[in-house]
């Protein structure tokens, strides 16, 4: 499952280039606080896998401890839940969350193979190589009403 996520990662960064088009975040929040349950947390581009990393993090920086370890993932990385979300799934310090949450969902999750919850209101819209194909397929191709244009066009000219 990790070497998939790194692959698909991997493509979607090279994909983005080659294309020059950067994933867009579409969507809203639903406001269920699900995304606020099993949160994957890194440092440096790379995800926590280690209590005494997590540990560092939250000496250099309080409002980390926020959050509890679950679990762990099927890669073995450090599976979180935030312990500031209440009763009702809203956030009880929303004016002072971390960039983290401020910026959910990152595309940077995206270019890392991530993927959205399926209940999520949010989702992510790239750029595929079909549609650059599609494009200019349909630009090649006049449509029937355009040719249907230019032959009554030439006919008025007879």
């Amino acid at each position: 499952m990790f070497s998939l996520r790194y692959f698909t990662g991997l493509f979607r960064r090279f994909r983005s280039r080659v294309l020059r088009r950067e994933v867009e975040i579409i969507g809203q929040c639903k406001l269920c606080g699900r995304c606020c349950q099993d949160i994957l947390l890194g440092e440096c581009g790379k995800w926590l896998t280690s209590k005494r990393k997590f540990s560092e993090i939250c000496e250099r920086d309080s409002r980390y401890n926020r959050f509890r370890i679950t679990g762990r993932d099927e890669a073995g990385r450090l599976v979180f839940s935030c312990s500031e979300m209440g009763e009702d799934n809203f956030c009880t310090c929303y004016e002072t969350r971390l960039p983290l949450c401020k910026s959910y969902p990152a595309k940077s999750l995206y270019y890392q193979g991530g993927s959205l919850r399926p209940d999520c209101g949010f989702s992510f819209k790239a750029m595929t190589f079909r549609d650059i194909y599609m494009r200019r397929k349909r630009g090649r191709i006049s449509p029937f009403s355009e040719v249907l244009r230019q032959e009554q066009e030439q006919a008025g000219k007879k």
